[in-house]
């Protein structure tokens, strides 16, 4: 199978992985990378521009980011980015490798950590321009190809108009932050339920106290909870909710109803506890915002 065959194979993959991982690659699935054919092709490696084992050109650029929510190394608004060069020589093999990319108009992925060994991917991005004399190029990812897959991408060819492409890379954004956002708030509360304590990774999510759509709501930690699946929605109801001083409330009607043990055990017993904090203070629900939210919750 030849080098496009096998990076359209990758792609497939990363759509399949992305939808068991909640869109987070561990650094180590990305290092041990894929199989196909009995051959594996790693990912990730010491360098930014990775060329695996027998490639002719790279398959994937990777970036790092110092801290949380730190956008400089994310595609833009417009869907590309600024990469610069591996060292200052133009003429080494990994610059030379997207400069063939370029020429050849052959797709890679994009790796870009969001914390010490998790990554977010953005697939297929293409080499658009190089500035060698500022040891850098330009890339711009495809966003109908991420959101449609090949098949429909190339159904739609360039009849999708820029109005579309845009709205399309907004969206994929969005989801990109919350990732960032549920994966902050879920290693906060050491990665269970802040409410019954549910430990299970595959069953956990990050809830906003203060909707991001409103001005204060942030993707920021203490503006958000870790909640299992059945309390985020609780929460997201006003079935539940959690007042300034951190006591679960539990809206007086359903305290009333008879059900099953779910409604007995899962909801109604969560009356009057406090919910599990994160140990950094600095990560603590902030007591405002669970304020207003409160008050929207009592008034259901």
């Amino acid at each position: 199978m030849d080098e496009q065959a096998i990076r359209l194979k990758l792609f497939e993959w990363l759509n399949e992985q992305s939808l068991l991982n909640g869109h987070v690659f561990p650094r180590q699935q990305l290092a041990t990378g894929f199989t196909i054919e009995g051959r594996v092709i790693t990912l990730i490696g010491q360098t930014g521009i990775w060329t695996p084992a027998g490639f002719s050109m790279p398959i994937s650029i990777t970036t790092t980011t110092k801290g949380p929510y730190d956008d400089k190394n994310e595609l833009s608004e417009e869907g590309d980015l600024i990469y610069r060069y591996r060292g200052t020589d133009p003429n080494h093999r990994d610059n030379v490798g997207l400069r063939t990319l370029m020429s050849q108009s052959v797709p890679l992925v994009y790796f870009n950590s969001i914390k010490p060994g998790k990554y977010v991917a953005y697939w297929p991005v293409f080499i658009k321009e190089d500035f060698r004399s500022e040891l850098a190029v330009r890339v711009e990812l495809n966003p109908v190809y991420m959101m449609y897959g090949m098949e429909k991408s190339e159904e739609l060819g360039s009849t999708v108009n820029p109005g579309i492409r845009k709205y399309i890379w907004v969206s994929i954004r969005h989801r990109v932050h919350q990732t960032k956002f549920r994966e902050f708030v879920l290693d906060a509360y050491d990665r269970k339920c802040t409410l019954c304590n549910l430990q299970h990774d595959e069953l956990l999510e990050a809830a906003h106290i203060i909707p991001d759509k409103e001005e204060i709501g942030e993707p920021i930690v203490p503006n958000g909870l870790s909640l299992c699946k059945i309390h985020h929605a609780a929460f997201d109801s006003n079935i539940i909710g959690v007042s300034p001083d951190y006591i679960v409330k539990v809206r007086p009607d359903i305290l009333e109803e008879l059900d099953g043990p779910m409604l007995k055990y899962g909801l109604q017993a969560m009356e009057g506890s406090e919910i599990i904090l994160p140990r950094h203070k600095s990560d603590h629900p902030d007591k405002d915002r669970l304020d207003r939210r409160y008050k929207r919750f009592l008034s259901a």
